[in-house]
């Protein structure tokens, strides 16, 4: 006996609506940490040390989003 019964339902490959929501997401988030290094005086490397991983999930979201489009 399994701990998981098979899914018939399983996920389509490609992307969903859900990647794009989640690029959406990240673009808020990356004009949210814009705003806050160009806020900081003193602390604007941070700010750049947190939009880098940031920056490239969105990119590969992104790219991963039209590449798959008809």
């Amino acid at each position: 006996m399994t701990a998981h019964p098979p899914r018939d339902d399983a996920a389509p490959d490609g992307p969903t609506k859900h990647t794009a929501i989640g690029v959406g997401l990240n673009l808020l988030l990356l004009a949210m940490i814009g705003y806050g290094y160009w806020r900081s005086e003193d602390w604007k490397w941070t700010w750049v040390l947190v939009g880098i991983p940031i920056t490239i999930v969105t990119l590969r979201y992104a790219w991963h989003l039209l590449r798959s489009r008809p």
